[in-house]
């Protein structure tokens, strides 16, 4: 995600902000609600935009849905509609490795190398003849610092891109085999184990994996069991078949809708969740409260020491935005954390209001706008008469 536009951006909104006066709820309400309406109508790659706002000081429930489910349909989107949530995900799977290391199951230290074979693992670490897979850990992996390639988004050395390749094959089904060969027969690794922070979906995938061993099922079957039943998600699912009728709002990347194509298999563990506001506020919520984790582990996850770019970090499967450091004029503006998805999905939280932020627009490549529709969005909300 760019700096550079945002701030661009963030500066006009809040100069605007400064001069404006107080606004009623009504107001509110319809600034946010033209605001996402002007959003789906100035890009060809949204037909929808959702938001909710929660505030549990004081129980305020805001929430809005524009546009249609799909392109071209009657069926408008509502604050229900059910959407694929991208790289939201990958706080529920690093919450479940949360809940392993409170156990006593695992450790972040672990090698993963205990829980994948050597073929999973061959010709994903090696960087200048050296093989490091066997001393990867699953904290490494966590918080993207295994120097593994991306195969969702990371460049290739020879062959097409994965975007390339989805978007001339979209009925195609991935298996996590077939998304580990990507990093190893196209890509690179980034650096040796532990000297850099390079975002990897491919170390997502060996976690699932991992994961599967660890815990002897499915991976659809443990978001099941210890995320989605104990906290009556009930509209939420991990995508396990894919094609017509899944009744999810559209996902667009390069122009095709993959919401109901084979190629939304590409996600995996890297994301693969399909779910609701309501329930993605759920999840956040018993995140933040202490339901899922215990305080150390919780705050293990949220030690926010890798620096993605200035103003934006990352902890163990979830990300912090320090929006005084994107824009001056957003000094007084707090810190969120929390989920970005690439395809403009978020699942935020602000410790300091206590405020929840749960978002879809549905595109690839949106997760930089995403986060500017919040800042516009905050602005007003923070403007609100008491």
């Amino acid at each position: 995600m760019g700096s550079g536009l945002l701030a661009l951006v963030l500066i006009g909104a809040g100069a605007l902000a400064v001069m404006n006066r107080p606004l009623s709820r009504a107001e509110v309400d319809r600034s946010i609600e033209a605001q996402l309406r002007a959003a789906v109508e100035s890009d060809a790659g949204l037909s929808s935009a959702l938001l909710t706002i929660y505030s549990a000081d004081d129980d305020r429930l805001m929430q809005y849905a524009v546009g249609s489910e799909r392109p071209g349909s009657p069926e408008p989107a509502g604050v229900d509609s059910r959407y694929h949530s991208a790289s939201v995900g990958k706080t529920m799977l690093a919450t479940v490795y949360g809940q392993l290391v409170d156990e006593g199951v695992v450790d972040f230290d672990d090698p993963a190398a205990n829980w994948l074979d050597d073929g999973e693992l061959a010709g994903l670490f090696t960087v200048d003849g050296v093989d490091h897979a066997a001393g990867i850990t699953l904290g490494q992996l966590l918080s993207h610092t295994s120097g593994v390639a991306d195969y969702l988004a990371g460049p290739v050395v020879s062959g097409p891109t994965m975007l390339e390749e989805i978007a001339a094959d979209p009925d195609r089904i991935y298996a996590p085999a077939d998304l580990l060969a990507v990093s190893r027969e196209r890509q690179q690794p980034i650096a040796p184990p532990g000297q850099a922070f390079s975002y990897s979906d491919t170390g997502y995938v060996l976690l699932g994996l991992a994961l599967e061993r660890i815990e002897g099922k499915p991976y659809a079957q443990i978001l099941d069991d210890r995320i989605f039943a104990p906290l009556g998600m009930s509209d939420s699912e991990f995508m396990t078949e894919f094609g017509p009728g899944r009744g999810i709002l559209a996902l667009d990347v390069s122009g095709v809708d993959l919401s109901e194509r084979g190629a939304l298999s590409a996600d995996w563990a890297g994301g693969g969740v399909v779910t609701t506001m309501h329930d993605l506020l759920r999840f956040t919520r018993a995140f933040e409260q202490g339901d899922l984790l215990s305080a150390p582990t919780r705050a293990e996850l949220t030690r926010f020491e890798q620096e993605i770019e200035p103003g934006i970090r990352y902890g163990k499967g979830i990300m912090q935005f320090r929006f005084s450091e994107l824009s001056p004029l957003l000094f007084s503006m707090s810190d969120v954390r929390g989920a970005v998805g690439a395809t403009g999905s978020f699942a935020l939280y602000d410790p300091s209001s206590d405020t929840y932020y749960i978002a879809n627009f549905g595109a690839m490549g949106y997760d930089q706008e995403a986060i500017e529709q919040l800042v516009d969005a905050r602005l007003l909300v923070d403007r609100l008469a008491e």
